[in-house]
């Protein structure tokens, strides 16, 4: 017999200590990527992070699986024969360069008014990493018996540019159908590309001067501070807001710093107010696009590189579902070009679709409305994630309606995912494990034909 959702919300509500405990227990490791480390493939925190996982999937009796450190797997049910299920999370976390400007330590977790958790990586995407470990025991406490194979898979380098899951794909067996709750509900059936455009342009400073940059690690991200460092000593500073690209607004700190040197520079003043001026908007890039379907493409500067004379800005565009990334490139770099810039392509990720009639879009997308009772619809989101490099892959969850970061507790800007004081809210926590629950059920009921997606 199929649990009741009152019996897991209840199961659920029990377990708040515990799912909080092992929550904070991995929010205190420091799991940014570093594929520079000597501790392959990306850093011991990381390993740390992914050893945390097995330790918790020993204690509550399942097997897992450790793929050359880069991918874990916990198994909650081997069912020979079966098809198999993996929900996907990732361990890594974006960097913190900015503690002093976190009202709560980012590696600590903390816990406010009995409701919000708050440390770097709570909301992303460790929050359901552990989640739906908590919600396999409920189910299995509640006497469910799993018709399919169901795991859940641990990247370590997702916000790192996906070299985890990269890896897996081509050494690995991929399960036949994977969830990413790294996005929202209902359902994500597209996503839009990204492709990072580097643009050079002179800069010789005087007297054998060097130049360095601070401005943060994650290409995605628009840095929140940028800092240049002479070799004669001379530093300066500039400040922006700190966003995803897709979200970000006009107050960019890189532009700022090129304001700056343009100060401190008079003779190289033209060709970095020129390049600044490139760089303001996509319409001064040259790649002014959108569709009907995804929007508008973003494109915002984050990074800052000089080297022998010659200053690089990296420029990280997210891309529509219908845009091609090799002619936005060519419209890019014949707009650099007409300012004497050179612009040339670092990595690209190309969009990706997933059909909206698709027979486990609409169950899927019946279980999140069923829960809540919100009528959205499938969506195409504005980023990336695993699903778009998985087979048979959708983005579910965890976002939805009524997240909250009341003034009390957050300063403007401050809460969500990659900002300062990064949360996540209980309540948000229960609604996100009673839809993962319901949809496991839902889904492992389902004949294997209709599982697999080959009958409607």
């Amino acid at each position: 017999m199929m649990p009741a959702l009152s019996d897991i919300t209840a199961r659920i509500e029990s377990r708040k200590k515990e799912i909080i405990r092992d929550l904070f227990q991995l929010v205190q490791i420091p799991s940014i990527s570093d594929p520079a480390s000597p501790v392959k493939p990306f850093g011991r925190p990381c390993r740390d992070a992914l050893e945390k996982m097995y330790l918790f999937a020993a204690r509550d009796g399942y097997a897992a699986r450790d793929y050359a450190h880069t991918v874990g797997q916990i198994l909650f049910s081997e069912i020979p024969g079966a098809p198999s299920a993996g929900v996907w999370c990732h361990l890594d976390v974006v960097p913190v360069p900015d503690p002093e400007h976190w009202v709560y330590p980012p590696f600590q977790g903390t816990e406010v008014e009995g409701r919000y958790l708050i440390g770097r990586g709570i909301q992303d995407n460790k929050m359901p990493a552990a989640a739906v470990l908590h919600v396999m025991n409920c189910l299995r406490e509640l006497g469910w018996k799993p018709k399919k194979s169901w795991s859940l898979y641990l990247g370590t380098s997702e916000e790192n540019g996906m070299d985890d899951v990269r890896w897996f794909v081509r050494h690995c067996p991929c399960p036949d159908l994977s969830l990413v709750p790294d996005t929202g509900f209902p359902v994500c059936v597209a996503q839009r590309g990204c492709q990072i455009l580097r643009y050079t342009s002179p800069l010789p400073l005087p007297g054998g001067e060097t130049l360095s940059f601070r401005c943060g690690s994650n290409v995605s991200v628009t840095p929140e501070q940028v800092d240049a460092f002479f070799s004669s000593g001379l530093t300066m500073k500039a400040e922006g807001r700190g966003y995803h690209v897709f979200r970000a607004d006009g107050d960019n700190a890189v532009l700022h710093m090129l304001e700056k040197l343009a100060e401190a520079l008079p003779s190289s003043a033209p060709a970095l107010r020129s390049l600044a001026r490139l760089l303001s908007s996509e319409e001064a890039m040259g790649i002014a696009l959108r569709d009907g379907e995804s929007g508008p493409l973003k494109a915002r500067p984050t990074q800052m590189n000089w080297d022998h004379g010659e200053l690089t800005v990296d420029v990280y565009s997210v891309l529509p579902v219908t845009c091609d990334p090799d002619n936005a490139l060519e419209k890019a770099r014949a707009a650099a070009l007409e300012r004497g810039i050179a612009c040339r392509r670092v990595s690209v990720r190309r969009p990706c679709f997933f059909r909206r009639d698709h027979p486990l879009v609409r169950i899927l997308t019946g279980v999140y409305r069923n829960v809540t009772g919100d009528p959205a619809e499938p969506f195409v989101m504005t980023g990336g994630n695993y699903a778009s490099l998985l087979p048979n892959a959708l983005g579910y969850g965890p976002g939805m309606p009524g997240r909250e970061f009341p003034g009390h507790i957050f300063p403007q800007g401050h809460g969500d995912y990659h900002q300062c004081d990064e949360s996540e809210d209980w309540e948000h926590i229960v609604r996100f494990m009673q839809v993962y629950a319901m949809a496991v059920l839902k889904l492992d009921g389902l004949s294997d034909r209709a599982f697999l997606g080959l009958e409607a």
